[in-house]
């Protein structure tokens, strides 16, 4: 685990949980990390769901990271353009609890991958 000694991590969320379907999240938890220390929590409402919304709006915010569930293949190159760094394949459980377990590295990722046909309300992790 390369914890950086600040981060500011991005969360897709709906009502304090971890969003499974990275870009139709309704909202964006913003995590101020300093010396694995939580700083600041931030909740802001998510930007209209368009191509390359979510990565753009997190990297103005000033994030380095990015913890989330599924997402497509467009997504994943636009955040590692951007600069950030991508913890996909999150388990869908509350914020706190989703920092926590990335924090002391016990946090497993499962299966990261957003099919967008099967993106349609319908959960398809386990």
């Amino acid at each position: 685990m390369n914890m950086k000694p600040n981060q500011k991590i991005a969360i897709p969320t709906c009502e304090g949980n971890l969003w499974p379907h990275f870009g139709k999240a309704p909202q964006v938890t913003f995590v101020t990390v300093e010396n694995s220390v939580v700083k600041e929590t931030v909740v802001k409402d998510a930007p209209e769901h368009e191509h390359g919304a979510m990565p753009r709006f997190m990297a103005a915010e000033g994030c380095t990271d990015v913890i989330c569930g599924g997402l497509g293949q467009g997504a994943i190159q636009m955040i590692k353009q951007l600069g950030m760094e991508l913890h996909a394949g999150a388990p869908e459980l509350p914020v706190e609890k989703v920092l926590s377990m990335y924090l002391d590295g016990t946090l497993e990722y499962g299966d990261s991958t957003c099919h967008h046909d099967a993106c349609d309300g319908h959960h398809h992790h386990e």
